[in-house]
């Protein structure tokens, strides 16, 4: 309750105030009797503090001064001083502290006692904590008997906005849901945010946003709280206020239904976490366990509804970098929209998913995957995907295995952030009898040799291959004159000893940059930049 409201009932009538409007606008909470000016032991904020004055006499000025500068310190409501028949005066010099310290001085009269005083202050205290504890246990019961029929989230925000009888909004910010009840502004602007000073009802935190409207050129308060919870990272609830005080009664409200959203939200983790656990082991069952029995794995298909069409393909990726772990979630979401129907399996090194489709409707390519993951490629080099090849369902089992040759394979010597079965070829050969070291022994010594020590005639080299073996088109990819260009493969040719008119022989060194090439790129890629 306010100062000024509370020297309008009852025998505060009678005060007097001394301080002009200083501090009217203070809240008051408790009172206490002074005793001793070790006001900092014993009081605390928005507290009115109740004297005689005798507590004041002999105090030298310097303790005066310290008693005031602490009162407003610790953020005292303000002074009560009772006359009586000894003091019919209050000292100018006492008026002139409570004005510096700014104070609010107020004087009763002696026929006044502090019994009633007391009983004045905390009757409309404890009628308004009465008010809001009764707000609390009928919302809480109304809370209480709505959770019983397992509410979605629009039917706890609707019980909320039926109670609170404002406008309000819950934004899950990183699930793209927004839930609206009320006439509200659209195109709301944030012109200013203000933290909201903590209760004696509220344990989260606050904020008191204006709002600037473009389509009705208004202005309009609205409460922000954020509310932690571990199935949103970003969940915002908001209530648009039709007055400008906040009143504690819709605080206690708001803290009810953020209760209650919490407890929902536990149970969606929970339930998340059940649905995750059932179908990640029925894809398991499916891509790494598949049954020999077609009729098992018809079953485990139809229990997946993956059964419709006949045809099948995966995309899988990497999740050992820490970096990858935290975009795992997103990258599995916009995969799964590749297709309608899919199922994802995850393991602790990678995932997969799986998608049922028509054939006849087209593949799923690495146009098509890289276009969708763009800006997650682009903030994630070390993201790197595999796309097996489309099989029938008597062939799924092969789905995972050339999946995983790919990554592996991408892992040793990496080729492009999407890799196909037909891009690695015939290093597959290497991959499925474990002989991936093996590979260099096809890097002839004298091509070893070059990139080694001279690297500016060995990437010339890799362009002019890349380049389908023409001059212009590798000057122009290098930034080189043609000249340069000539210059530097002659030296290439001479130095490796080949002819690179004999087709066989190039084929066969093409094959080796190739192989230290990506090499190279899996071994930049790996090593962490210090």
């Amino acid at each position: 309750m306010k100062l000024k409201e509370l020297l309008s009932i009852g025998d505060l009538k009678t005060s007097k105030i001394l301080t002009k409007e200083i501090g009217l606008e203070n809240e008051v909470e408790s009172a206490m009797v002074l005793e001793a000016i070790d006001i900092e032991q014993w009081s605390k904020k928005n507290q009115l503090i109740l004297t005689s004055f005798y507590a004041f006499n002999g105090q030298s000025n310097e303790l005066l001064e310290e008693f005031f500068s602490k009162m407003q310190v610790i953020g005292v409501s303000g002074l009560v001083v009772k006359m009586d028949r000894f003091i019919t005066m209050i000292p100018v010099w006492f008026i002139d502290l409570c004005f510096k310290y700014q104070i609010p001085l107020i004087k009763i009269s002696q026929e006044v006692s502090y019994e009633k005083i007391l009983l004045t202050i905390y009757e409309p205290l404890l009628n308004h904590q009465t008010h809001i504890l009764r707000t609390y246990y009928e919302v809480r019961q109304r809370f209480t008997k709505l959770e019983k029929s397992f509410p979605s989230l629009e039917a706890i925000m609707q019980e909320f906005y039926q109670i609170i009888g404002s406008p309000c909004s819950l934004k899950l910010i990183d699930k793209h849901i927004e839930i609206n009840f009320g006439e509200q502004a659209k195109d709301g602007i944030v012109l200013s945010r203000e933290a909201v000073t903590n209760g004696e009802f509220t344990k989260n935190d606050y904020s008191l946003l204006q709002l600037y409207s473009q389509s009705s050129v208004k202005t309009q308060q609205a409460l922000e709280v954020s509310i932690f919870n571990s199935y949103s990272s970003n969940c915002l609830l908001l209530v648009y206020l039709n007055e400008p005080e906040i009143k504690e009664t819709d605080l206690v409200i708001i803290e009810n239904t953020i209760d209650v959203l919490q407890e929902k939200f536990n149970t969606e983790r929970l339930l998340k976490k059940e649905r995750y656990t059932r179908l990640n082991n029925l894809a398991d069952a499916i891509l790494q366990n598949t049954p020999a029995n077609p009729d098992e794995l018809e079953s485990l298909l139809l229990e997946a509804n993956m059964s419709l069409f006949p045809s099948y393909q995966a995309v899988a990726f990497s999740t050992r970098s820490t970096t990858i772990q935290l975009i795992k979630e997103k990258v599995l979401s916009l995969l799964r929209s590749l297709k309608v129907r899919s199922i994802f399996f995850d393991q602790h090194s990678y995932s997969v998913v799986l998608f049922n489709f028509d054939g006849a409707n087209g593949s799923i390519t690495k146009e098509q995957v890289e276009h969708l993951l763009a800006k997650t490629l682009e903030s994630n080099p070390d993201l790197s995907l595999a796309i097996s090849n489309v099989k029938p369902k008597h062939e799924i089992k092969e789905i995972l295995m050339e999946c995983l040759d790919i990554l592996r394979f991408n892992e040793e010597f990496y080729s492009d952030a999407i890799v196909s079965l037909a891009d690695i070829g015939i290093f597959r050969y290497f991959i499925q009898n474990e002989q991936l070291n093996e590979m260099d022994t096809f890097v002839p010594e004298s091509l070893q040799q070059l990139a080694n020590s001279n690297y500016d005639l060995f990437e010339t080299f890799y362009q002019f291959l890349r380049n389908e073996r023409n001059y212009k088109q590798t000057a122009e990819a290098m930034f080189l004159h043609s000249k340069t260009i000539r210059y530097r493969l002659n030296k290439a040719e001479q130095l490796l000893a080949i002819d690179f008119s004999n087709p066989l022989q190039l084929l066969n060194y093409e094959i080796g940059t190739y192989i230290i090439k990506m090499r190279r790129k899996a071994h930049e890629k790996n090593t962490p930049i210090s």
